[in-house]
């Protein structure tokens, strides 16, 4: 952990757990079968970013 600081390490533990718990979640396997199908219900965020970039 070297230099880091007590909110670093926190920040850092927080995201780790948030990782293990999704990839534990049998729905994240079905929904990555569906994104990579093309069958997941609603829109890229390419598609969004796209959008909101042409109505600046």
């Amino acid at each position: 952990m070297g230099e880091a600081t007590d909110d670093t390490i926190a920040a850092v533990l927080r995201r780790w757990w948030t990782l293990v718990q999704v990839a534990a979640d049998p729905a994240t396997a079905r929904t990555a079968a569906a994104i990579a199908a093309g069958s997941a219900p609603g829109r890229s965020a390419a598609a969004v970013l796209r959008e909101r970039q042409e109505n600046r």
